[in-house]
């Protein structure tokens, strides 16, 4: 027995199975049961080229350079002479003179007074019986009427004297007495209202103060009204026992 077959004789008992040195030895006997390298074959076809790699990071910059030197800005020319200046031409015509604007001339206003103890019966005018003065207002002391012609805005102010009068609608009962500021023509309108401050008895004398400012028609006429549950008279308090001011503002 040689050599060799004494080793696979080993190789062959329990104790190399699972044996890591055993398989070295396995291995290199292996290796000497082969035979000679035979020649080398031929080279085979290139194999397909590869997919083409990332591509690497950019080199740094190189320095710039250097701005060349700006020339020198050539010479201006010079600035002519400016001319004489000639003649003014002969001044045209004046034009015709324009429309008058829309002005408004606010001059219409009134003034009246009354120094009288008249009685004023319920739901009837007053009739102041004095005027102060006026323009383009007028005012009729017969029908109580003040007649305004030109349309605008207006404002008027009025203060009378009043006391309670019995009479048959009345039993003395403390009732406040009132007067209305109305348009009477072309059409009743209620402009505004105004009465004593307190409750009047029989005799008992009271004064009724208001203003308004309102929008006029051309050619509207305005009076006042007593309103009261009964009939007042007016009563003089030094001199006047009612005073009225009426004035356009628009």
């Amino acid at each position: 027995m040689n050599e060799n077959d004494k080793i696979e004789e080993f190789l062959q008992k329990d104790e190399c199975r699972n044996n890591p040195l055993c398989e070295v030895i396995k291995c290199l006997v292996d290796r000497q049961k082969q035979g000679p390298t035979g020649p080398c074959g031929c080279t085979g076809p290139t194999g397909p080229r590869g997919a083409t790699g990332a591509t690497g990071a950019t080199g740094p910059t190189g320095p710039s350079g250097a701005t060349g030197a700006t020339g020198p800005t050539g010479p201006s020319g010079a600035t002519g002479a400016t001319g004489p200046t000639g003649p003014s031409g002969a001044t045209g015509a004046t034009g015709p003179t324009g429309p008058a604007g829309p002005g408004v001339n606010l001059n219409s206003y009134a003034m009246v007074h009354d120094r009288s103890n008249s009685t004023v019966p319920t739901q009837n005018p007053i009739l102041f019986q004095n005027t102060n003065i006026s323009n383009k207002i007028t005012y009729n002391p017969a029908t109580g009427d003040f007649s305004i012609p030109e349309a605008g805005i207006y404002i008027i102010h009025w203060w009378v004297n009043v006391r309670s009068h019995k009479n048959d609608n009345f039993n003395c009962e403390e009732k406040p007495l009132g007067i209305e500021f109305h348009q009477f023509w072309p059409e009743d309108v209620l402009i505004a209202h105004s009465s004593t401050h307190n409750k009047l008895s029989c005799c008992e004398t009271g004064t009724i103060n208001g203003n308004a400012i309102f929008e006029a028609l051309p050619g509207a006429s305005y009076r006042f009204i007593n309103t009261s549950d009964n009939d007042f008279e007016l009563v003089p308090n030094d001199l006047y026992s009612a005073s009225v001011s009426i004035t356009r503002i628009y």
